[in-house]
């Protein structure tokens, strides 16, 4: 069984291969370090970035909300592929032979199950819980989700579907997460005063 979008998938790794240097971008573009080193500095940045103390302390809870949604995006994907055992259809290059040169390519080989895509679960759930305190602040993370994504459709390892999938994923977990901040909001107050009494935040 493939995706419903197989067809979409197989045009876009027919690219891989016909232009060395967007390879080499898509590779570096499609790696497990580059997109999470990124964001993880973006949010640095965020974190202790800002002057001005009131758009500072914005972005802290922005950056709070936004590490709790990773982590909850991890985990609800780890659920649904080995506990659950959700696996609807073998990843692009284990079916189509575009896909399995396009990885053989730009990528290697990964064995966990395709849907839902992990890395737009993460990142999206990321740039979401930014956007609730800070919409400008959410434009690179968003830019940075994005990226990944498409990088990793174009090496055969993620159907469109997949991040799609890990998007939605992603999305309804930040907005759970932003929702969860305001229900025990005095937890995360007591937290961020005591960062910035060490110095942290």
């Amino acid at each position: 069984m493939t995706a419903p979008c197989a067809q979409l998938s197989i045009w876009i790794t027919e690219l891989a291969g016909k232009a060395p240097l967007v390879d080499r971008v898509m590779s570096l573009l499609s790696s497990d370090f580059f997109v999470p080193v990124s964001m993880s500095l973006v949010l640095l940045f965020l974190w202790f970035g800002t002057g001005d103390a009131t758009r500072r302390e914005q972005n802290q809870w922005g950056a709070i909300c936004a590490s709790l949604s990773i982590g909850i995006a991890n985990l609800a994907v780890w659920l649904l592929n080995h506990i659950f055992k959700f696996d609807p259809w073998p990843r692009p290059f284990g079916v189509h032979e575009s896909a399995r040169q396009a990885v053989e390519i730009v990528f290697y080989m990964p064995h966990d199950p395709s849907f839902p895509a992990n890395i737009s679960a993460v990142t999206f759930a990321a740039a979401t819980g930014m956007w609730f305190y800070n919409h400008k602040a959410s434009i690179p993370i968003f830019i940075l989700a994005i990226l990944w994504s498409f990088a990793r459709i174009y090496a055969g390892v993620h159907y469109p579907l997949d991040i799609l999938g890990g998007a939605v994923i992603g999305v309804i977990i930040a907005y759970v997460s932003y929702r969860f901040m305001l229900l025990v909001r005095p937890i995360p107050i007591f937290l961020l005063g005591l960062a910035r009494k060490l110095y942290l935040a």
